[in-house]
């Protein structure tokens, strides 16, 4: 086994094929360098072949030292436990090197697969992860829950694709997501995918959700960077309704109801007359507010947008907002089927919700987010969490000391 730096191409085409969180991407290292960040690519080879990965960024500390960080990295089989010792020993060398006053890494490594109520379904062969670097004098920083911003959050919302269709997904979906993706069908709730000039309109929805939801929000520069170098890796979709094809949708029905108050059967069976007849004023009431939200908008009402990162591993739901006075049209749902679909149909088995807080308590920040995303019959994915190596120790320890003070 040799360390090596890695040619873009090479780190690349090494992570599509060995399955990577969308940080650990030939295009996130273009971001990167196009955030002014010092990124180094280093990995192992054998034989000719790469197998091991790494996409490390580098920030300047106390001026004369560094402080690094791989985001889910580094790739590589954490069951050969050789190479795992090999390549962190190896990358301890490197960053000495290159002035590393401390590196902090979390594994892209699942620990333990959990449903939605917290109880642990499967245990991973992981735990001996944890030993291994801790050996190699990698703290390891704790089982931690909670939405941090500043690092990667340990807990993920993950629905397993693998050898199912849409069909046999909707199937295994909670009655409210089943009703409300049947929904957005029925009433034709429109998606297409936004371009970087409409940015402003998924971020109004980002910016209306924040403010209801007390989140803090990425800013522009952040979605813009990747809609630029992530390609058609990064898709912005929007729901939308169009009321061109909606209204005529909502006449026809209600003729369709009107005509079957009007049969001679229906007249004689007053249960069946007058679950039509509320079936009938729930249209008219739909067909006023269609009219009227056409009159005021025009032919297109967006409802929702989100955004999203893709690789051959996973689609990743990043982010996502709803306009709150149009949240009954359920424009999210119609969104998640349109993206749950994009995977079924480019043979991607994984399609991640994304960061919760591993908090399943009532109390929980994010309690509301817990139950959509179990809705969909996902699984929570618990990651093995962040180690931190001091590479200079004397240094590090007064450079702690003196945060506690500042503290």
């Amino acid at each position: 086994m040799k360390f090596i730096t890695l040619t873009k191409e090479q780190f690349g085409t090494f992570c599509d094929k060995t399955g990577s969180h969308f940080t650990q991407m030939t295009v996130n290292y273009d971001v990167k360098q196009a955030e002014g960040a010092e990124v180094h690519l280093v990995g192992v080879e054998e034989n000719g072949q790469v197998i091991a990965a790494c996409l490390l960024t580098a920030i300047p500390v106390m001026k004369v030292f560094k402080y690094f960080y791989t985001n889910r990295g580094p790739v590589m089989d954490y069951n050969n436990k050789e190479l795992l010792h090999f390549f962190f020993t190896e990358l301890k060398k490197y960053l000495k090197q290159h002035k590393a006053l401390y590196v902090r890494v979390d594994p892209y490594v699942a620990y333990q697969k959990r449903d939605h109520d917290g109880n642990i379904l499967e245990k991973y062969p992981t735990a001996s992860v944890i030993n291994e670097m801790e050996a190699l004098g990698y703290q390891h920083q704790g089982y931690t829950t909670g939405m941090k911003t500043n690092f990667q959050i340990r807990w993920h919302s993950v629905l397993d694709l693998e050898g199912k269709d849409s069909k046999s997904v909707l199937k295994d979906m909670d009655s409210l997501r089943k009703r409300n993706i049947k929904k957005v069908i029925k009433n034709g709730i429109k998606v297409r995918y936004l371009t970087e000039d409409e940015m402003p309109i998924f971020r109004q929805f980002m910016a209306d959700t924040s403010s209801k939801k007390e989140f803090q929000d990425r800013d522009d520069s952040f979605y813009k960077l990747r809609l630029r170098h992530f390609g058609d890796r990064a898709l912005m979709p929007l729901a939308y309704i169009d009321f061109t094809e909606y209204i005529p949708q909502l006449e026809e029905e209600k003729q369709g109801v009107e005509r079957n108050l009007q049969n001679e059967n229906t007249q004689k069976n007053d249960k069946k007359k007058a679950d039509l007849e509320k079936q009938l004023a729930a249209i008219e009431d739909r067909l006023t507010e269609a009219k009227e939200l056409q009159s005021q908008h025009g032919d297109e009402l967006p409802v929702a947008a989100a955004f999203y990162l893709i690789n051959p591993y996973e689609v990743v739901y990043l982010a996502g907002g709803t306009a709150n006075e149009f949240r009954h049209f359920a424009g999210s749902y119609a969104i998640q089927w349109k993206m749950i679909n994009y995977a079924l149909e480019h043979g991607i088995n994984r399609y991640n919700f994304y960061g919760i807080s591993g908090d399943f308590s009532e109390n929980a920040e994010d309690a509301g987010v817990i139950k959509f995303k179990k809705g969909f019959n996902a699984d929570v994915m618990e990651y093995i969490g962040d180690f931190v190596l001091p590479v200079n120790k004397p240094v590090y320890q007064a450079y702690q000391a003196m945060k506690k003070i500042k503290g």
